[in-house]
């Protein structure tokens, strides 16, 4: 079984397709994307680093940092 490394909860369709534009772009496959119309954009849970991240270009930051090293 193989466990997501990030969970990544998006507020409706568009900002879907962005998080997973994102996530393709980067190569970052150990992701699961939600909808919930109860977040106000999106956050991202990252469960190695125990922190959560909120606002599409904070994660977006912070997932390009991850690549990088």
């Amino acid at each position: 079984m193989r466990l997501p490394r990030f969970l990544f909860r998006v507020h409706d369709e568009d900002v879907e397709e962005e998080a997973r534009l994102i996530c393709r772009v980067l190569g970052i496959e150990d992701v699961e994307i939600r909808l919930d119309d109860t977040v106000a954009e999106a956050w991202l849970e990252d469960y190695e680093a125990n922190r959560t991240i909120y606002g599409l270009e904070k994660i977006r930051q912070y997932l390009e940092g991850l690549v990088r090293g």
